[in-house]
């Protein structure tokens, strides 16, 4: 989002420059940033202070520690002679240095909690040739003059001074300055923060007007990575980040929904709208593995957590670490990337109180079209009698036109709102930030609804000038209601909604309902079947660091993570009708538990020697996680009102539970070096060890280097191509590893819940049921890479290049063996992936007066593939892994369109099931001997798709005008096909419904088309020669989608002046608004679908919002 705040002149400028740059800014002058009340407290401390015979420097570090400040000035303003004799007693920090000063011809300005000292402009200082005659005919000259930025904007707080003097002055609130230089020569030179400094000659000129460019927001941009902090000019490995501004007001319900269409090498796919269950699944450059876990390491504030555990209303930002360079550091599980999210934290001033809400409505993207009832009838057989009945809706209890699926994802009210309140403050000695946000989220399904409740809470405390205390606290609280059916849950109740055809009435006039076998939708949602999960989540984090000496910094962090789960699903018992129970009710509930304790210690130092600086770190951690959970049952309750689980039936009442541990430990460290920002070059190095592996394989080793120039910094560059602000080549090399496997792999570990009968009694047993693997070892992630990034104009145009290749050993797999040995086998060390492929990331921004507009582009391309899987092993097609290809292709015949006609069946291959005018027919491509042999078998089956995106990319465009503002987001994934589910997919599966595109597109015999797009309309079960996986049935599952869009307004400082407010900010906007697609019609290819007889699914959701961000 990009606000336009251009009437208030400091903070968000200053907050996003460097603390040096900072310092140079404000030793000059009085540049006066902090508040008149602000700087009123400091000058009126009380302040006891005496000194005899005293120099001016020793006498203000004395008044630095009785009055507690900090004084700012050059080394050369205390270069006199003369000697203090002051005695005060309990007067007021003023009147010490009005007294003080006055002699020495000094002036004093507070600027955010330090006092300034400068020259009295009125009797210019001595330059550095100081013994050289001075032209007494000279008189002072006044100049005087307004600064503005590129978009005619007055800059208050810009610094002027008279170039190799100390002569200085500050513009004021309108961006005017008058400076009193010796004479009407020199050279002025005017500096302000996230500017670029511009020297201008004097030549006479009494009038000096000037327009200062704004420096590249890159060039000064500082990003997280691990374990600290670098300016995103001097990475030297691969690091996406995204900023609060791009999540801000967005109505997303999990972070994980937030990363979409912002990274470039960042695959983000949301497969449900499904309330308090709808995150996006990630992935970073590829799936890296088919045997350890594939998820990414996900550090919030440094403790390892959940990207969904925290409230997007307080990211600060999130950083994306993509190579092994900037990754490394994590060793252990770091081969699937790494996700670095820094929470929002308070800063030094007034107390802001912030709040932020939205109220919005959401509905699906996008929903089958079924043909009516009568048509259903038609096609499926009925007789014309039948037929008109349907179609004349005389009795809709028996010849009923019931869309059950609409009407099912139309009985909620979809309604959503966030609600969000902070404050944050502090002074030089604290700072914090308070966090408390509510989410409800009542779904497009009646009885379905998810309320959850936030907060944050991060304090920073400077104990001592060399010791400081950091704490963060963050959690929630939620409760998630669904509706449920005998046989699965409310996502199966969407599924089994497609099936029902609009022949089968709902709810009818005698109270009974409609039902296709045991499902009614409508029947199940009236029942009192419900699902019911409650969560609490807590993470809490104390780090203290201290500054032994200046440069080296010994920190301690210790960090606790808990989770509690509990789900209560009960089914009621249902009579649909006269002839139809569903019973008997059943109640079950899990209770889950588990905690991460993380402690850390850190030693940090870093020197420059000239134009030499050296950082290194070394640390050391450790955590300890460990998981518990209880299972219960009973049935046959005496009333679907009474579901306490000591209510059922005693006779199948069930029980079980287990618990699970495992622990690392980790020493790491990194080394960097720079040379005058030019030449730069990192190692990391990670040593782990893991208790998921035996002793002799439990440490890997994970090491990187990496190196970049910045060849901007070099003469030929910057003595040539002024418009180049940065070109940085880098590269980067290393090992990662994977050790989200199962926590006992090496162990003959005992499986409890063995029952087995004993003298007629069912006894209690315990067996081992796995053969472990005593040799089980890490999975290792290489990965190089090679980038370049590039500003230029000021900062107005941005690109990013990566090109990696990251190559996977040692991936585990169960590699088939004889169900004669009777344990299932544990996995081993056998197969490889490799991923290839290219980033590009653009950003350009500009302005054409008060018009600001900006675009940011990114594409990314991933080549991913198996290259091993064990031994000689070509494909495991039940694993879904085939050498060459990526993980989990479709595999199945080559459709060759439809046999129109007897003959053309004659005259065609032997099919797998025997062929018939009006069904697919397959290729016959192979045989025993590998060449065709005329019949269609198993032989004629090969991959013919890839379900692995091959393409993301992402597009945000902002544009602002006055108050206005506008943002869109498109974003999108390409390069891969998909099929659906069963019922989805097939007409008239099971006695199922049928689509509109199906029965206006199917083969007839009055239009026998061969290449009709749906085969003839026929009943279709599992065995059926139509549902066979082949071509017919893949669809191309490219989009792109206009993701977010949001239009606001910001009032003016008058209006909020009357309100007695900081800020006001309207909006009105949408998240997932519009698809482009040629997937299925009425579908959507980034939505989940189950396959088979057992569909579930929840449709991705529209939401449209209106909201306010009001700030006190």
């Amino acid at each position: 989002m990009n606000i336009n705040l251009q009437t208030s002149i400091d903070w968000c400028r200053i907050m996003k420059i460097t603390c040096s740059q900072l310092l140079i800014a404000i030793v000059f002058t009085g540049v006066t940033l902090a508040g008149t009340d602000h700087a009123q407290s400091i000058l009126s401390r009380q302040v006891d202070i005496s000194a005899h015979n005293m120099d001016l420097g020793s006498f203000l570090k004395k008044l630095e520690k009785k009055a507690n400040v900090k004084f700012i000035y050059f080394e050369d303003l205390l270069e006199s002679s003369k000697k203090i004799t002051l005695d005060a007693r309990q007067q007021k920090l003023k009147d010490v240095l009005t007294e003080l000063l006055q002699p020495y011809n000094i002036n004093y300005d507070v600027v955010n909690d330090r006092i300034v000292l400068s020259r009295n402009t009125g009797t210019p200082a001595p330059t550095a040739a100081e013994n050289a005659p001075v032209r007494e005919e000279a008189q002072a000259v006044a100049i005087t003059g307004k600064v503005t930025d590129e978009h005619g904007q007055a800059l208050p707080g810009v610094v002027v001074k008279l170039k190799g003097t100390n002569i200085a002055v500050s513009t004021n609130e309108q961006g005017v300055y008058i400076i009193n230089i010796p004479d009407n020569q020199g050279v002025l030179v005017f500096s302000f923060i996230g500017y670029t400094n511009r020297e201008v000659p004097v030549n006479g000129q009494k009038v000096i007007n000037i327009q200062l460019q704004q420096e590249s927001k890159d060039l000064s941009e500082v990003v997280v990575v691990g374990y600290g902090t670098q300016k995103k000019v001097n990475l030297t490995g691969s690091v996406s980040s995204v900023s609060a501004s791009q999540l801000e007001d967005r109505p997303i319900t999990q972070a994980s929904q937030a990363l979409a269409g912002l990274a470039a090498g960042v695959q983000v796919s949301q497969n449900s709208g499904r309330p308090g269950n709808d995150g996006a699944g990630i992935t970073i450059r590829g799936i890296g593995s088919f045997g350890a876990g594939r998820d990414a390491l996900v550090l919030i504030d440094g403790l390892a957590g959940s990207l969904n555990d925290i409230d997007p209303d307080n990211i600060k930002s999130i950083s994306i670490l993509k190579d092994a360079a900037s990754a490394s550091i994590y060793g252990t599980r770091a081969a699937n990337g790494v996700i670095l999210v820094e929470t929002k934290r308070g800063q030094n001033g007034k107390v802001q109180i912030s709040y932020n809400n939205y109220v919005g409505w959401q509905k699906a993207t996008s929903l089958p079209d079924f043909v009516d009832s009568w048509e259903y009838a038609q096609l499926t057989g009925a007789t014309a009698d039948v037929v008109a009945k349907y179609k004349s809706g005389t009795d809709p209890d028996n010849y009923p036109n019931v869309s059950h699926l609409k009407n099912l994802l139309n009985s909620g009210s979809g309604f959503q709102t966030d609600h969000n309140v902070s404050l944050a403050g502090g002074d030089q000695k604290s700072s914090y930030m308070l966090s408390l946000g509510y989410l409800n989220q009542n779904g497009i399904v009646a009885k379905n609804d998810y309320e959850k409740y936030n907060f944050l809470l991060n304090v920073d405390s400077k104990i001592k000038d060399n010791l400081t205390l950091k704490v963060n606290i963050n959690g929630y609280s939620s409760n998630t209601k669904e509706p449920r059916q005998s046989s699965g849950d409310m996502q199966s109740m969407i599924g089994y909604a497609v099936r029902e055809p609009n022949t089968f009435a709902g709810l009818k006039s005698d109270g009974t309902y409609g039902h296709q076998d045991s499902y009614s939708p409508e029947g199940w949602l009236a029942s009192p079947s419900f699902n019911d999960t409650r969560n609490k989540y807590f993470m809490g984090g104390l780090e203290l660091s201290w500054e032994i000496v200046k440069g080296l910094t010994l920190s301690g962090k210790g960090g606790y993570k808990y989770y509690d789960l509990t789900n209560t699903n009960y089914v009621a018992d249902v009579q649909f009708d006269a002839n139809t129970y569903i019973g008997p009710n059943s109640l079950t509930i899990y209770k889950g538990d588990g905690a991460l304790t993380t402690l850390q210690s850190l030693l940090q130092y870093t020197k420059t020697i000239q134009k030499h600086t050296f950082t290194a770190l070394a640390g050391y951690s450790q955590e300890a996680n460990r998981d518990n959970w209880i299972q219960a049952s009973r049935d046959n309750f005496p009333s679907n009102l009474l579901y306490e689980l000591n209510a059922g039936a005693a006779t199948n009442m069930q029980s079980s539970g287990s618990a699970s541990e495992w622990a690392l430990r980790s020493y790491f460290g990194r080394v960097n070096y720079d040379f005058a920002g030019k030449y730069l070059f990192e190692a990391n190095a990670r040593y782990d060890g893991s208790s998921r592996f035996p002793e002799n394989n439990r440490w890997g080793f994970f090491p990187s280097v990496s190196a970049g120039w910045r060849v901007s910094e070099e003469s030929f560059i910057k003595d040539n191509f002024n418009w180049i602000d940065n070109l940085k080549l880098r590269a980067s090399w290393g090992e990662l590893g994977n050790q989200n496997i199962s926590n006992y792999p090496y162990q003959n570990a005992i499986s409890l819940g063995q029952n087995y009968t004993f003298g007629g009694s069912l006894v209690s047993g315990a067996a081992v049921t796995t053969l472990s693997n005593i040799n089980i070892k890490w999975e290792t992630t290489k990965v190089t890479d090679i980038g370049l990034d590039l500003d230029v104009f000021k900062g107005k145009l941005s690109m990013t290049l990566d090109y990696f290749d990251k190559t996977t050993s040692d991936i585990l797999y169960n590699v088939p063996v004889s169900s004669v040995l009777g344990l299932t086998p544990s996995e081993v060390n056998a197969g490889a992936m490799k991923n290839t492929g290219f980033e590009v990331m653009l950003k350009y921004n500009t302005a054409i007066g008060n018009f600001h507009i900006g675009a940011s582009p990114n594409f990314s391309y991933v080549n991913s593939r198996v290259t091993k899987i064990a031994g000689n092993i070509q494909q495991d097609i039940s694993a879904g892994l085939f050498v060459g290809q990526s993980l989990n292709p479709i595999y199945g015949y080559v459709a060759d369109g439809i046999f129109k006609d007897a003959a053309d069946v004659a005259s065609y291959a032997t099919q797998p099931i025997a062929g018939q005018p009006g069904v697919i027919r397959f290729k016959d491509i192979s045989g025993p001997n590998g060449v065709p042999d005329g019949v269609v078998n198993s032989y004629d089956r090969t991959v013919i798709g890839n379900t692995t995106p091959k393409f993301a990319y992402g597009l945000t465009l902002t544009a602002s005008y006055k108050g206005f503002d506008f943002t869109a987001l498109l974003q999108g994934l390409g390069g891969y096909t998909k099929q659906m589910g069963s019922y989805q997919a097939f007409a008239y599966y099971n006695s199922g419904n049928i689509q509109r595109w199906q029965a206006d597109n199917a083969w007839t015999t009055a239009n026998p088309n061969p290449n009709a797009l749906y085969p003839a309309i026929t009943g279709l079960s599992q065995g059926s020669e139509n549902v066979q996986t082949s071509t017919f049935w893949n669809r191309n599952a490219t989009y792109l989608r206009l993701k977010n869009l949001q239009l606001g307004y910001s009032f003016s400082d008058k209006v909020v002046k009357r309100l007695h407010i900081g800020r006001l900010r309207v909006f009105a906007g949408g998240q997932n608004l519009f698809s482009w697609n040629h997937f299925y019609k009425g579908w959507d290819p980034e939505m989940y679908q189950a396959t088979g007889d057992s569909p579930n699914f929840y449709p991705i959701t529209s939401v449209y919002t209106f909201g306010a961000n009001v700030k006190f």
